[in-house]
């Protein structure tokens, strides 16, 4: 694996529920399909879930998604593309096309 490779990954809690919602509502799920999908080092996973760790004691691990299987829904126009042609602007979300959308 390469430094500027890719990883995404699903957030899993001790009972076995994945983290989904926003950045203003998080919550835990037990459907897969819901769950939030993020770039492990590009969203700072290793220093979320040692800081859940070290502030509420719980243990949260980050579950490797295939390539292939990671997929989300632009917050904007909810079209589901693969995760890797979504981009994150700190709040939501969005497509290609809602991204140019905004920059303009």
């Amino acid at each position: 694996m390469s430094d500027n490779e890719e990883v995404k990954v699903l957030i899993v809690n001790e009972n076995g529920h994945y983290l989904a919602g926003t950045a203003t509502h998080w919550e835990f799920t037990e459907d897969r399909a819901r769950a939030k999908v993020f770039d492990y080092l590009e969203d700072h996973v290793p220093a979320i879930l040692r800081l859940v760790q070290k502030s509420n004691g719980r243990v949260w691990i980050a579950v490797k998604l295939d390539p292939h299987e990671s997929s989300e829904f632009c917050d904007r126009c909810g079209t589901r593309l693969p995760a890797y042609n979504m981009f994150f602007d700190g709040s939501q979300v969005v497509c290609p096309a809602c991204r140019e959308e905004q920059s303009l």
